[in-house]
């Protein structure tokens, strides 16, 4: 459904030539590849999607007295299953080790998160999910499952895999890359 709307828009001009992979437009270059300038619209649509999920995460945790950026680290912590410090997890999220902390710090106080001993670094304290962490996590679970569900709805689960996988590699040479 959505996908044949795109190419209905695309058909008849109606989307704009730079989202629409126009190749004349500026950010391209002579000298890029195909594979290259393909790259460059992923990251740009990437972009905008995050952009998007920033204010739907707002607006899907408004009323549950937690920011989207709570919500993100509360998933990430439990998605991931094991001690982590915040240095591990800064860079988990794609984040500085600053913004994390100062999140962390906050989350602690209202005790979702607990800082935990690292018996390999006494410097470096793990960071755990309190009960309360975990519950505020389940409710806000909730919500999102309901979103999730409506959107993935036009989509093939095996798409939504392979661009999992597609995003992951990229991000992985990216990371390599630095």
């Amino acid at each position: 459904m959505v996908l044949r709307t795109v190419e209905a828009l695309l058909a008849d001009n109606t989307i704009d030539a730079r989202i629409a992979g126009n190749k004349n437009v500026s950010f391209y270059h002579k000298k890029k590849t195909p594979a290259s300038n393909a790259l460059t619209d992923l990251i740009r649509a990437v972009l905008r999607m995050n952009a998007t999920v920033q204010k739907s995460g707002t607006r899907l945790m408004r009323g549950t007295g937690i920011t989207n950026a709570r919500w993100q680290m509360l998933s990430e912590l439990f998605a991931l299953e094991k001690r982590v410090t915040v240095s591990e997890l800064a860079r988990h999220m794609g984040l500085t080790r600053q913004a994390v902390q100062r999140l962390a710090d906050d989350m602690a106080s209202d005790g979702l998160v607990e800082f935990a001993e690292n018996p390999g670094d006494a410097r470096a304290m793990h960071l755990l999910l309190t009960e309360a962490g975990r519950t505020t996590y389940h409710d806000a679970l909730e919500r999102e499952w309901q979103w999730t569900n409506a959107i993935a709805e036009d989509f093939d689960a095996e798409q939504i895999t392979r661009a999992v996988a597609l995003l992951e590699a990229i991000t992985q040479k990216m990371q390599t890359d630095d």
